[in-house]
């Protein structure tokens, strides 16, 4: 190896100011980008971390938003809401606010089910899990709550018969119909048509 002013010998290889810079340059480069790569990547994972967290915590609010409605429903059936409302029309409220609680089951429902994509797309498996199981509840609660809506319709549509009123038994039945196309058509097809 011989020191010359601008070059480095190695047995018959010789290495230029200029080439060692460019050499430097690409070991550089090449150290950024894997740096840059490795931020990139950990980047999509952190967002869709934040994403079904954010998803969680709608279907979350949504729970208990028809959670509430359930609570709400039973206070109207049990006569907790006015004294002045006949039976008919207490259960007719209860058996709307049992369809409140469905609708709010069944957004959390979609909810559930955009955090587990978006758990899994960050590789949490188990919390994607968590997430479907959580869906697949959210669903039931929707279906049962449905189906106590029917009843409590049906009910005030009988208390309506006994005093005659056509009018409100003819809306207790629309809503038990509309009741029963949810549970069988599903939410998605027939979302269209509230009340």
């Amino acid at each position: 190896m011989t020191l010359g002013s601008s070059q480095f010998v190695f047995k018959s290889w010789s290495v230029t100011k200029t080439h060692a810079l460019q050499l430097l340059a690409v070991v550089a480069a090449i150290f950024l980008s894997s740096v840059f790569t490795r931020e990139c990547i950990a980047a999509p994972v952190l967002n869709s971390m934040q994403t079904a967290e954010q998803w969680e915590q709608i279907a979350k609010i949504r729970q208990q938003i028809a959670i509430n409605h359930e609570v709400q429903s039973g206070n109207i059936a049990n006569g907790n809401r006015s004294n002045s409302l006949d039976a008919g029309d207490l259960l007719d409220l209860a058996g709307d606010e049992k369809f409140l609680a469905a609708e709010n089951y069944h957004k959390a429902s979609q909810e559930w089910d955009k955090a587990a994509t978006a758990y899994t797309s960050a590789g949490a498996s188990q919390e994607a899990k968590i997430a479907r199981d959580n869906m697949k509840a959210a669903s039931a609660a929707a279906k049962r709550a449905l189906t106590d809506g029917v009843y409590l319709h049906m009910k005030a549509k009988e208390q309506y018969e006994g005093t005659n009123n056509l009018i409100k038994q003819l809306d207790a039945l629309e809503k038990a119909a509309r009741n029963l196309e949810r549970l069988s058509c599903g939410f998605a097809q027939c979302v269209n048509s509230l009340f």
